[in-house]
Protein backbone atom coordinates (compact mmCIF):
# COMPACT_ATOMS: atom_id res chain seq x y z
CA UNK A 1 0.00 0.00 0.00
CA UNK A 2 1.51 3.46 -0.94
CA UNK A 3 1.72 6.28 1.58
CA UNK A 4 -1.21 8.34 -0.61
CA UNK A 5 -3.31 5.46 -0.32
CA UNK A 6 -2.45 5.15 3.64
CA UNK A 7 -3.17 8.52 4.76
CA UNK A 8 -6.69 8.80 2.44
CA UNK A 9 -7.70 5.39 4.19
CA UNK A 10 -6.44 7.08 7.74
CA UNK A 11 -8.75 9.92 6.78
CA UNK A 12 -11.62 8.00 6.36
CA UNK A 13 -11.04 5.64 9.18
CA UNK A 14 -10.67 8.83 11.04
CA UNK A 15 -13.98 10.47 9.14
CA UNK A 16 -16.00 7.09 10.73
CA UNK A 17 -15.43 4.52 7.87
CA UNK A 18 -15.79 1.41 10.48
CA UNK A 19 -15.40 -0.84 7.84
CA UNK A 20 -12.27 0.35 5.94
CA UNK A 21 -11.05 1.02 9.69
CA UNK A 22 -11.77 -2.97 10.63
CA UNK A 23 -10.28 -3.84 6.87
CA UNK A 24 -6.99 -1.65 7.07
CA UNK A 25 -6.11 -2.97 11.05
CA UNK A 26 -7.13 -6.34 9.68
CA UNK A 27 -3.93 -5.90 6.86
CA UNK A 28 -2.26 -5.20 9.39
CA UNK A 29 -2.10 -7.85 12.28
CA UNK A 30 1.23 -9.50 10.92
CA UNK A 31 2.85 -5.77 11.40
CA UNK A 32 1.20 -5.48 15.13
CA UNK A 33 2.73 -9.03 15.90
CA UNK A 34 5.76 -8.59 14.57
CA UNK A 35 6.11 -5.16 16.93
CA UNK A 36 4.30 -6.88 19.71
CA UNK A 37 6.89 -10.17 19.30
CA UNK A 38 9.67 -8.26 19.14
CA UNK A 39 8.80 -6.34 22.58
CA UNK A 40 7.88 -9.61 24.40
CA UNK A 41 10.57 -11.55 22.77
CA UNK A 42 8.72 -14.58 22.45
CA UNK A 43 6.26 -15.67 19.67
CA UNK A 44 2.42 -14.13 20.06
CA UNK A 45 -0.79 -16.17 19.24
CA UNK A 46 -3.58 -14.13 18.42
CA UNK A 47 -6.67 -15.24 20.87
CA UNK A 48 -4.01 -16.53 23.61
CA UNK A 49 -1.95 -13.66 24.36
CA UNK A 50 -3.16 -10.34 26.32
CA UNK A 51 0.20 -8.58 24.51
CA UNK A 52 -1.72 -8.62 20.99
CA UNK A 53 -5.26 -7.90 22.24
CA UNK A 54 -3.34 -4.40 23.89
CA UNK A 55 -1.32 -3.71 21.00
CA UNK A 56 -4.53 -3.83 18.82
CA UNK A 57 -6.49 -1.37 20.34
CA UNK A 58 -3.02 0.57 20.56
CA UNK A 59 -2.66 0.43 16.61
CA UNK A 60 -6.50 1.41 16.48
CA UNK A 61 -5.97 4.47 18.96
CA UNK A 62 -3.01 5.19 16.71
CA UNK A 63 -5.33 5.64 13.82
CA UNK A 64 -7.28 8.24 15.45
CA UNK A 65 -4.46 10.48 16.93
CA UNK A 66 -1.90 10.00 13.94
CA UNK A 67 -1.44 13.38 12.56
CA UNK A 68 0.69 13.49 9.01
CA UNK A 69 1.88 17.24 9.13
CA UNK A 70 4.33 16.22 12.35
CA UNK A 71 6.53 14.36 9.92
CA UNK A 72 6.78 10.90 11.20
CA UNK A 73 5.51 7.96 8.94
CA UNK A 74 2.09 6.41 10.43
CA UNK A 75 4.13 2.97 11.00
CA UNK A 76 6.80 4.56 12.97
CA UNK A 77 4.05 6.42 15.06
CA UNK A 78 1.61 3.24 15.64
CA UNK A 79 4.88 1.33 16.45
CA UNK A 80 5.73 3.90 19.32
CA UNK A 81 2.01 4.07 20.90
CA UNK A 82 1.94 0.14 20.41
CA UNK A 83 5.12 -0.07 22.54
CA UNK A 84 4.24 2.46 25.25
CA UNK A 85 0.57 0.41 25.59
CA UNK A 86 2.66 -2.88 26.27
CA UNK A 87 5.01 -1.28 28.67
CA UNK A 88 2.11 0.23 30.86
CA UNK A 89 0.80 -3.54 30.69
CA UNK A 90 4.34 -4.82 31.69
CA UNK A 91 4.01 -2.82 34.72
CA UNK A 92 0.69 -3.13 35.88
CA UNK A 93 1.33 -6.88 35.55
CA UNK A 94 4.43 -6.56 37.64
CA UNK A 95 2.47 -4.59 40.46
CA UNK A 96 -0.12 -6.87 40.55
CA UNK A 97 1.87 -10.03 41.03
CA UNK A 98 3.59 -8.33 43.66
CA UNK A 99 0.20 -7.74 45.45
CA UNK A 100 -0.41 -11.55 45.00
CA UNK A 101 2.60 -13.12 46.31
CA UNK A 102 3.02 -10.71 49.35
CA UNK A 103 6.62 -9.77 49.44
CA UNK A 104 8.69 -8.36 51.92
CA UNK A 105 9.14 -4.78 51.26
CA UNK A 106 12.63 -4.49 50.28
CA UNK A 107 11.77 -7.43 47.56
CA UNK A 108 8.89 -5.40 47.03
CA UNK A 109 11.22 -2.44 46.07
CA UNK A 110 14.06 -4.48 44.16
CA UNK A 111 11.37 -6.21 42.16
CA UNK A 112 9.60 -2.68 41.24
CA UNK A 113 12.96 -1.39 40.60
CA UNK A 114 14.12 -3.86 38.50
CA UNK A 115 10.70 -3.85 36.32
CA UNK A 116 10.98 -0.02 35.85
CA UNK A 117 14.66 -0.23 34.57
CA UNK A 118 13.58 -3.31 32.13
CA UNK A 119 10.70 -1.31 30.79
CA UNK A 120 12.19 2.17 30.29
CA UNK A 121 15.39 0.28 29.04
CA UNK A 122 12.76 -1.45 26.34
CA UNK A 123 11.21 1.76 25.61
CA UNK A 124 14.21 3.79 24.92
CA UNK A 125 15.94 0.93 23.04
CA UNK A 126 12.54 1.03 20.51
CA UNK A 127 12.83 4.90 20.87
CA UNK A 128 16.52 4.95 19.60
CA UNK A 129 15.25 2.50 17.06
CA UNK A 130 12.70 4.46 15.74
CA UNK A 131 14.95 8.13 16.24
CA UNK A 132 17.88 6.74 13.70
CA UNK A 133 15.50 5.11 11.27
CA UNK A 134 14.22 8.80 10.90
CA UNK A 135 17.19 10.27 10.71
CA UNK A 136 18.11 7.85 7.77
CA UNK A 137 15.50 8.71 5.57
CA UNK A 138 16.25 12.32 6.44
CA UNK A 139 19.66 11.79 5.15
CA UNK A 140 18.67 10.05 2.30
CA UNK A 141 16.68 12.91 1.35
CA UNK A 142 19.87 15.51 1.68
CA UNK A 143 21.97 12.92 -0.19
CA UNK A 144 19.38 13.14 -2.84
CA UNK A 145 19.90 17.27 -3.32
CA UNK A 146 22.90 16.68 -4.57
CA UNK A 147 22.33 13.85 -7.16
CA UNK A 148 23.61 10.56 -4.37
CA UNK A 149 21.64 7.88 -3.44
CA UNK A 150 22.95 4.84 -0.68
CA UNK A 151 23.26 2.84 -3.61
CA UNK A 152 26.00 4.88 -5.06
CA UNK A 153 27.62 5.39 -1.77
CA UNK A 154 27.87 1.19 -2.23
CA UNK A 155 29.88 1.60 -5.52
CA UNK A 156 32.27 4.57 -5.01
CA UNK A 157 32.84 3.93 -1.39
CA UNK A 158 36.71 3.32 -1.42
CA UNK A 159 37.67 0.07 -0.61
CA UNK A 160 41.36 0.64 0.89
CA UNK A 161 41.41 2.21 4.51
CA UNK A 162 44.40 4.60 3.68
CA UNK A 163 42.03 6.11 0.55
CA UNK A 164 39.12 6.27 2.74
CA UNK A 165 41.06 8.09 5.52
CA UNK A 166 42.26 10.30 2.64
CA UNK A 167 38.34 11.31 1.83
CA UNK A 168 37.68 11.77 5.47
CA UNK A 169 40.22 14.26 5.97
CA UNK A 170 39.06 16.30 2.69
CA UNK A 171 35.56 16.37 4.36
CA UNK A 172 36.62 17.53 7.49
CA UNK A 173 38.75 19.84 6.32
CA UNK A 174 35.64 20.80 4.20
CA UNK A 175 33.52 20.63 7.21
CA UNK A 176 35.64 23.42 9.56
CA UNK A 177 35.59 26.01 6.52
CA UNK A 178 32.09 27.97 6.84
CA UNK A 179 33.36 29.39 3.18
CA UNK A 180 33.73 26.29 1.46
CA UNK A 181 30.95 24.67 3.35
CA UNK A 182 28.30 27.36 2.12
CA UNK A 183 30.10 27.04 -1.72
CA UNK A 184 28.83 23.38 -1.34
CA UNK A 185 25.38 23.77 0.01
CA UNK A 186 24.63 26.56 -2.80
CA UNK A 187 26.10 25.11 -5.75
CA UNK A 188 26.09 21.51 -4.80
CA UNK A 189 29.00 20.71 -5.99
CA UNK A 190 32.39 20.70 -4.17
CA UNK A 191 34.98 23.38 -4.64
CA UNK A 192 37.67 21.55 -6.26
CA UNK A 193 39.85 24.17 -6.51
CA UNK A 194 40.27 25.31 -3.34
CA UNK A 195 40.57 21.81 -1.96
CA UNK A 196 43.47 20.91 -3.72
CA UNK A 197 44.78 24.04 -2.36
CA UNK A 198 44.13 23.54 1.31
CA UNK A 199 44.68 19.70 1.23
CA UNK A 200 47.49 19.19 -1.55
CA UNK A 201 45.32 16.14 -2.79
CA UNK A 202 44.51 15.97 -6.53
CA UNK A 203 41.73 17.01 -8.55
CA UNK A 204 41.27 13.52 -9.85
CA UNK A 205 41.37 12.05 -6.52
CA UNK A 206 38.80 14.62 -4.96
CA UNK A 207 36.87 14.64 -7.94
CA UNK A 208 36.65 10.26 -8.00
CA UNK A 209 35.51 10.48 -4.61
CA UNK A 210 33.34 13.13 -4.72
CA UNK A 211 30.28 11.57 -3.70
CA UNK A 212 31.71 10.03 -0.99
CA UNK A 213 33.04 13.25 0.24
CA UNK A 214 29.44 15.00 -0.02
CA UNK A 215 27.96 12.06 1.69
CA UNK A 216 30.68 12.46 5.02
CA UNK A 217 30.38 16.14 4.87
CA UNK A 218 26.65 16.19 5.89
CA UNK A 219 27.19 13.88 8.68
CA UNK A 220 29.84 15.69 9.71
CA UNK A 221 28.36 19.30 9.37
CA UNK A 222 24.64 18.98 10.18
CA UNK A 223 24.05 17.94 14.47
CA UNK A 224 21.17 16.30 13.21
CA UNK A 225 22.72 13.69 11.04
CA UNK A 226 25.55 13.33 14.75
CA UNK A 227 23.85 9.63 15.11
CA UNK A 228 25.51 8.68 11.85
CA UNK A 229 28.83 10.06 12.94
CA UNK A 230 30.07 6.79 13.51
CA UNK A 231 29.19 5.30 10.26
CA UNK A 232 31.44 7.78 8.52
CA UNK A 233 34.84 7.08 10.92
CA UNK A 234 37.78 5.90 9.51
CA UNK A 235 39.90 5.19 12.18
CA UNK A 236 40.97 1.14 11.43
CA UNK A 237 40.88 0.59 15.21
CA UNK A 238 37.41 2.09 16.30
CA UNK A 239 35.93 2.64 13.08
CA UNK A 240 32.55 0.21 11.89
CA UNK A 241 31.85 -0.68 8.44
CA UNK A 242 30.04 2.18 7.03
CA UNK A 243 26.97 3.25 5.52
CA UNK A 244 28.86 2.67 2.35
Amino acid sequence: MQELSIQKTLQLAKSGDELLREEFIKNHKPFIMKISSNLCKRYLTWGVDDELSIALVAFNEAIDKYEPGEGASFYGFSKTVMTRRLIDHFRKESKYQLLSLSPSESDSNDFKNYDSEVSMEMYQETEQNYDFVETVKSYVLALAEYGITLEDLVKVSPKHRDSKATLYKVAQELSDRDDLLQYLTKNKCLPLKELELLTGIKRKVLERGRKYIIATVLILSDPDFMSLKSFAQTDPITSRKGLA
